[in-house]
């Protein structure tokens, strides 16, 4: 029975298969339901979930991100240059390389999709990163006198090793998340390949295209200037490496404040993300009819409507058996069972969240009414699986007795807690079961085993086969049947015993009705008893496992028992592992790229320290925004280990330069930052403004990107600043430290 808005209608599902597109069978659909709309014109078809709807708009969102991001680099690289002809050059880079990455995409067989194009919004300001080194090279060799042809071959042969570097590098720490397992590999794979492609033909537009319209864009317009010797920065420089012991100490410093700040940060494991629609399921006693079930329904929607208010659109409503779950191993179906969807109206208005927990404090006064809550808050279910509470405790042990205790106790323990709510137990709402209790006596004088018993019972209450009946080809089993016993007639089905004597079930046993286990739970072949739980509006999942932690540790568990924390904090816990690896990883792969090319195995770690300084950023950008640290965040600090490297890269690689030219270590470290400074800030900043959109989140699917930005953000704009500074005045140590011989070697 199914009903919208409290009037009765017909449900139409429609599936797609596993390797159909959502948006094609959407759009097909919906071309169906148009024509129909057309010849059935008596009959009103109402969308009440469209799945695609998200995606499109999520896509939407992402290519604006993507525009926006790419306009605002190419606005900064026109603040610094202040010339319509070198910003035009530079902003080619982004075009062409998205050109380029979407040829690459198709012969691996990637499509757009949200995480693709996530993939390009995140590498737009990256772009022109290595077309800025580029150029600005360039640019610096025409201030010095030099004619174009001349700058453009000498400006991109002396930075190409250190943009190589920097690509390499950013390229490596995606390639441990491409062949991850699991859920975080699923997740941005395809993202990590198109940020690599993408980044990979920045490289080769920097050093072919960029100097060839250089070399001709400024031919006959040589420039010859006096360098902005940047004084005020330069005197900082020399400071610092003058004052080593107080740099480090005011460095150390920062680092203690920001691990201790770190811990405060809250974890969880994916965004949430308001799709404005929710799910309530909801049970009654077995045995509930169709009607009473249809009249709760009606209850549950008017308290929907009347908390919901203007916030809800429609509320539609289906119990009895769910065809679509017939056949599906999943929850049970049944008259006694129905699941109310709230489709909540577009515009501005209160989170899901919200409503599901004013929602609740009505609903969780209904006596005899289990309720469960589907809220659709991570845009990714269809790649995470079938969606599950996000606390889920799991008691293993032998005993069903036992575990069902166990689970009882938490259950109430657990429903005090602020932080969730919705607490429900695995053997709640169990099936009803008739439990013979045999009279051993009787059955005894009577020469009565249970096998007998139960080898009599089953053959009245199934039949008995008694042959096959065949026609043509086919054959059929006869199967006798007695007549239908109801539950009052139970005790006088009559028994037969070996000595010959005709007893009923009463009088060789107990009858009575039990509630049994809804499920039976294995893992690793021992029974598993489950506690569920939602986390509050205002909590995060970090808060809740705490609060669920300190329970467990109050309860006593037998002698054999354990007890764990499942769902959403184990698959966060599986991923952040994972991800761990990769980071650290991705940072060996670093240190590999930079030693070959640096053929030097002291200047890497130089440059590495750039990581740390980025972490920096990291935690003050997530504490100040209150933003907790999820999957998606610990994706951008692994970008963060290939790209807080690359202003590192360029300034040790200039130094090196400038030694070879029998330059003093001092005054090579001092010219190779003022020489570097505005193209270490202009790419900088041009990676933090293309990133901006993206991290303040606003359309469909924003919420679980934010965080990926964020944390790139924070990490390059530390990284940046303190680079300029820290690194010099490390270089100069660990140079004082090596035996003297040839530059960049050991």
């Amino acid at each position: 029975m199914s009903r919208l808005d409290g009037i009765e209608c017909i449900g139409l599902a429609v599936h797609k298969e596993a390797e159909a597109n959502t948006v094609s069978v959407v759009q097909t659909a919906g071309e169906a339901l148009d024509d129909l709309d057309q010849d059935l014109q008596e009959i009103a078809f109402t969308v009440v979930e469209n799945q695609a709807r998200f995606i499109e708009l999520a896509v939407n969102e992402v290519k604006e991100a993507a525009i926006y991001g790419g306009i605002l680099a190419v606005a900064v690289l026109l603040l610094f240059l202040r010339n319509w002809a070198v910003t035009a050059t530079i902003g080619l880079a982004i075009p062409i390389s998205i050109l380029a990455t979407f040829t690459l995409m198709y012969f691996e067989g990637l499509t757009l999709n949200v995480m693709s194009l996530g993939g390009l919004a995140l590498g737009a300001g990256m772009l022109v990163d290595n077309a800025i080194v580029v150029i600005e090279n360039i640019y610096r060799h025409l201030e010095s006198g030099e004619d174009a042809m001349e700058a453009s071959a000498r400006g991109a042969g002396e930075v190409g090793t250190a943009i190589l570097a920097s690509t390499l590098t950013t390229v490596s720490v995606f390639l441990p998340i491409v062949y991850l397992h699991g859920l975080a590999g699923e997740l941005f794979k395809e993202q990590a390949w198109t940020v690599a492609f993408s980044l990979l033909s920045s490289l080769a537009v920097a050093l072919s295209l960029v100097p060839m319209i250089a070399s001709r864009m400024f031919r006959g317009k040589s420039e010859s200037s006096v360098s902005k010797d940047y004084a005020p920065f330069t005197r900082f420089v020399t400071s610092a490496l003058e004052r080593k012991g107080m740099t480090f100490v005011v460095v150390f410093v920062v680092l203690i404040v920001t691990a201790i700040t770190g811990r405060r940060i809250d974890v969880m494991f994916m965004p949430r993300e308001d799709q404005g629609i929710f799910h309530i399921a909801f049970a009654l006693p077995e045995g509930t009819r169709l009607e009473l079930t249809d009249g709760v329904a009606q209850r549950i929607k008017d308290v929907v409507r009347a908390v919901g208010g203007n916030d809800v659109m429609h509320v539609y409503g289906r119990v009895g058996v769910d065809p679509a779950q017939v056949m599906n191993v999943g929850e049970p179906t049944g008259p006694n069972r129905g699941t109310i969807s709230v489709l909540l109206a577009e515009g501005e208005r209160r989170r899901v969240g919200e409503i599901v927990n004013a929602i609740d404090s009505h609903l969780s006064e209904m006596s005899n009414v289990e309720i469960k809550y589907e809220l659709h808050e991570s845009p990714l279910e269809t790649v995470m699986g079938t969606q599950t509470a996000p606390i889920v405790v799991e008691i293993s042990g032998e005993d069903i007795e036992a575990l069902r205790r166990l689970t009882g106790d938490l259950t109430s323990r657990m429903t005090s807690l602020l932080s969730i709510y919705n607490v429900r137990s695995s053997f709640q709402g169990g099936q009803p079961e008739l439990d013979l209790a045999l009279r051993l006596d009787v059955a005894a004088s009577f020469g009565l085993t249970p096998d007998d018993l139960i080898r009599d019972l089953e053959r009245r209450l199934s039949g008995e086969d008694v042959g096959e009946f065949s026609e043509g080809q086919r054959a059929r089993t006869i199967r006798v049947g007695f007549r239908e016993t109801d539950m009052t007639e139970f005790d006088q089905i009559r028994v037969g015993t070996p000595d010959g004597s005709i007893l009923t079930v009463g009088d060789v046993a107990e009858p009575r009705i039990v509630e049994g286990p809804r499920e039976i739970r294995r893992e690793r072949q021992r029974r598993v008893g489950r506690v569920t739980a939602y986390v509050r509006e205002a909590s995060t999942l970090g808060q809740a496992v705490e609060e669920v932690d300190a329970v467990l540790t109050s309860i006593e568990l037998p002698p054999g028992y354990q007890v764990s924390i499942g769902g959403e904090e184990r698959d966060r816990s599986e991923s952040f592992d994972s991800l761990m690896f990769a980071l650290i990883l991705s940072i060996i792969l670093v240190y590999m790229v930079m030693a070959s090319l640096f053929e030097s195995f002291l200047h890497p770690f130089t440059v590495m320290l750039s990581l740390p300084l980025a972490g920096v950023g990291v935690v003050i950008g997530f504490f100040l925004l209150a933003e907790p640290l999820s999957i998606t965040a610990f994706i951008g600090v692994i970008m963060l280990g290939g790209i807080a490297v690359n202003d590192s890269i360029v300034l040790v690689d200039r130094i090196n330069q400038l030694r070879s030219t029998s330059q003093t270590v001092r005054h090579a470290i001092v010219q190779a930052a003022k020489d570097r400074l505005r193209p270490i800030m202009m790419t900088s900043a041009t990676t933090v403004l293309a990133l901006l959109p993206m991290a303040i989140g606003l359309g469909e699917g924003g919420e679980l990107r934010a965080p990926m930005a964020i944390a790139v953000i924070g990490g390059l704009v530390s990284s940046t600043l303190m680079t300029l500074v820290v690194i010099p005045v490390v270089y100069e140590l660990v140079d004082g430290l090596r035996p003297k011989g040839r530059v960049g070697s050991d």
